[in-house]
């Protein structure tokens, strides 16, 4: 036993044509964005900028941290452009080689788009470490009952 012929239904009969146009309109929106998906490159960093991180990565200057994720990219586990894209960021090991460097990076990374040499880069030792210098840890002087970081110590803001 059948049903009815719903296309003989005026209201059913709208509804299946408009459902149609939806599935054309559709099908030139892929379409569309397929077209535009193969002009606009896969990530922010081109092959160049991949080769120059990673041979910072590689250098002896470069991080432990660092040193280590670039031999999980080399393994294959992620790649750069993985985290470039964002992907990867809750990794612990990801996040650890980044953090002490993500100003250096900033900075590198500016450099190449002006485009200096690695070398010139890589030169000045990388990235500004967090580690204070000697100079920072000088003891300063003090004096009885005194408190060298008290303004009224020297008459005047404390310099370091």
């Amino acid at each position: 036993m059948t049903g009815p012929d719903l296309s003989r239904n005026p209201q059913i009969a709208a509804a299946m044509a408009q459902l149609e146009q939806a599935e054309l309109g559709l099908d030139r929106s892929i379409s569309k964005a397929k077209q535009l998906e193969t002009k606009i490159p896969k990530s922010g960093l081109s092959q160049q900028d991949i080769e120059q991180i990673s041979e910072h990565a590689r250098s002896k200057d470069a991080p432990k941290e660092l040193r280590e994720l670039q031999a999980r990219i080399d393994k294959g586990d992620l790649s750069w452009n993985d985290i470039a894209a964002g992907r990867f960021l809750d990794d612990p090991q990801v996040r650890k080689a980044l953090e002490g460097g993500v100003e250096g990076m900033r900075q590198a990374y500016v450099m190449i788009q002006e485009g200096h040499a690695l070398d010139d880069i890589i030169e000045p030792g990388g990235p500004p470490s967090a580690i204070t210098s000697e100079s920072d840890s000088t003891p300063r002087p003090t004096r009885e009952g005194g408190d060298p970081d008290d303004d009224d110590y020297f008459d005047g803001p404390v310099l370091r």
